[in-house]
């Protein structure tokens, strides 16, 4: 019997790496992922010869002298090793080699490092009882919970901004509590509002202790960030709760008394049918790289989805005079199929970008320079009357040039407000937008509807 390590080329919010078990026995030889993460810098390759003369080389677990908190994270990370080996040899004695199947070895390591296994399959030292495994760090928890769920690359990048705030916010604590360390058992809801509290004040926080930052960067350095971001974040740590309790890596719930304000947002701004075409028709042919992106968000007008979805469309989604999708934001929920019939505008703009050498449905840039080219495209177009938005930081409202707002969101906001303002019904619009049921966004269309309020009071004449 022979175990192998070896080591993820992926480096997570803590800038360590996952370790990766091999067992070899007779006919088996199965590899897993071990859910525990040590820093690349605290291993090394051992040269040795094989059973059968031939040069090869493991990985060790290199633990240096020095008593740094790293250090003793790997030394940690040793004897939890040790002990699921322990564990795994254990299962062997008792499931018998002929019963080692296809996922065995990932199942015993799950049920060791989740803290299912029972007590009597736990690592065993001589003169002792049997040992409960011990469980994952806050921040190991934390990157296994964002890398076993499916998620698109935004979400999964936004889950991540989340987690090095979370590792700045314990860095933050630890300037008055050296010892302080986030943990599943140890989040309360005090310790939840202080976090709420971190959150909203880190740009200026970070001014005055720049080493927080410089231990966990950003490629952006963060700025101040309102209430319906605060709460997005929440949302997801939330989740994250959820997740450790029902994989019984804790039993507590700092939700329980906590509650997340509720988003608040403001009436919805759009364009008319009416400035569409003026866009449209505007002769942009002194800027051509413009004309494609102005073609795109007419495009983008005309089937109302989200830009994540935008850009994820091939050839492929294009069936029968139709853009067939499953919306990114349904999938691994209750995924429905969104079938959106193209009007005239929009199947000349296919028919113009068709390129056989191009997989994508049309030619797209990145988000921001597309947001960027949007706003040009406004300015240019002459599209600019004031609309009233609400500030996200203050909640105020204002009043701005549509052009300076204008986003690649306004495209669905656009589809949907005036299809709704034709038609008014929730039901009907929502088969085209992938809207769930009872969807908030649709009252903040219907505050907005001058005409609808009309017809209503004409009832009553």
């Amino acid at each position: 019997m022979a175990y192998e390590l070896s080591i993820s080329k992926k480096v997570n919010i803590t800038g360590r790496s996952e370790l990766q078990l091999r067992l070899r026995l007779g006919k088996v030889d199965q590899q897993a992922s071990t859910h525990l993460f040590v820093n690349p810098q605290h291993v090394r390759w051992e040269h040795y010869l094989s059973s059968k003369g031939r040069k090869s080389k493991r990985l060790v677990l290199s633990i240096a002298r020095l008593k740094t908190p790293e250090v003793q994270h790997t030394a940690e990370i040793k004897e939890s090793l040790e002990r699921m080996i322990a564990h795994i040899d254990n299962c062997i004695l008792v499931d018998g080699i002929e019963n080692i199947t296809k996922g065995w070895l990932s199942k015993k390591i799950d049920e060791f490092t989740m803290g299912q296994a029972v007590a009597n399959t736990g690592a065993v030292k001589k003169g002792s009882g049997p040992r409960k495994p011990k469980s994952p760090s806050f921040f190991e928890a934390y990157n296994t919970f964002v890398e076993s769920r499916e998620l698109s690359i935004g979400r999964r990048r936004h889950f991540n901004v989340i987690g090095r705030v979370l590792q700045r916010y314990e860095l933050y604590r630890q300037l008055l509590q050296p010892k302080f360390k986030l943990t599943l058992d140890g989040m309360d809801d005090a310790m939840l509002h202080d976090l709420e509290d971190y959150i909203k004040n880190e740009h200026q926080l970070l001014k005055m202790f720049p080493q927080i930052i410089q231990a966990v960067p950003e490629s952006r350095t963060p700025a101040e960030r309102g209430q319906n971001t605060v709460n997005g974040y929440f949302k997801k740590i939330k989740t994250f709760f959820f997740w450790a309790i029902k994989k019984n890596l804790t039993t507590n719930d700092p939700f329980k008394e906590y509650k997340i304000s509720q988003d608040v947002y403001g009436t919805p701004y759009y364009i008319t049918i009416e400035e569409r075409h003026k866009i449209e028709q505007t002769d942009l042919s002194h800027r051509p790289a413009l004309a494609v992106q102005r073609d795109i968000f007419v495009f983008h007008c005309c089937v109302g989805c989200r830009v994540s979805d935008l850009k994820r469309m091939t050839k492929d989604n294009f069936i029968n005079g139709e853009i067939h999708y499953i919306a990114r934001k349904t999938q691994t929920g209750h995924p429905v199929t969104l079938k959106i019939p193209l009007n005239e505008t929009a199947l000349n703009i296919i028919e113009r970008y068709t390129d056989p050498n191009r997989k994508s449905l049309l030619p797209f840039i990145s988000d921001q320079k597309y947001n960027e080219a949007i706003k040009e495209i406004f300015t240019i177009a002459g599209v600019t009357r004031n609309v009233v938005v609400r500030n996200s930081l203050t909640g105020e409202e204002e009043i701005r040039p549509i052009n300076e707002v204008a986003s690649s969101h306004m495209a669905r906001r656009t589809f949907t407000g005036i299809i709704y303002s034709v038609f008014k019904d929730q039901a009907l619009v929502s088969e085209l937008t992938g809207h769930a049921p009872g969807s908030r966004a649709f009252a903040r269309y219907r505050e907005i509807d001058h005409k609808m309020k009309q017809e209503m009071v004409d009832v009553i004449k």
